[in-house]
């Protein structure tokens, strides 16, 4: 008898996180923010060869609203999982951005 052959992986989608971004208070409001997340699909897509991309928002500041404007969908939440202040607690909005 053979050894066993180990099982073949599936493989893995080619993914990104995006771990920060995020524009001066005084300038928000004004399309570089959309602008900069744009370029960053871009060269995801198109220079890196990606097929999604993945990120965690902080909830409560309409994040969830500019990040769906953009493509983007929530795929889960982490209720309460960011503590801002003793008395400020959100929840952490996982958000997808498929296909490229």
């Amino acid at each position: 008898m053979g050894r066993p052959q180990p099982r073949p992986q599936p493989a893995r989608r080619p993914l990104g996180t995006v771990h920060h971004l995020q524009t001066h208070p005084d300038v928000r409001g004004h399309g570089i923010g959309s602008a900069l997340m744009r370029e960053l699909r871009r060269i995801a897509r198109d220079e890196l060869q990606l097929e999604q991309l993945h990120l965690a928002a902080r909830g409560g500041e309409g994040l969830e609203d500019f990040y769906t404007r953009l493509g983007w969908r929530e795929t889960g939440r982490w209720p309460g999982a960011l503590r801002l202040a003793p008395d400020d607690t959100r929840d952490e909005v996982l958000m997808l951005l498929a296909p490229l």
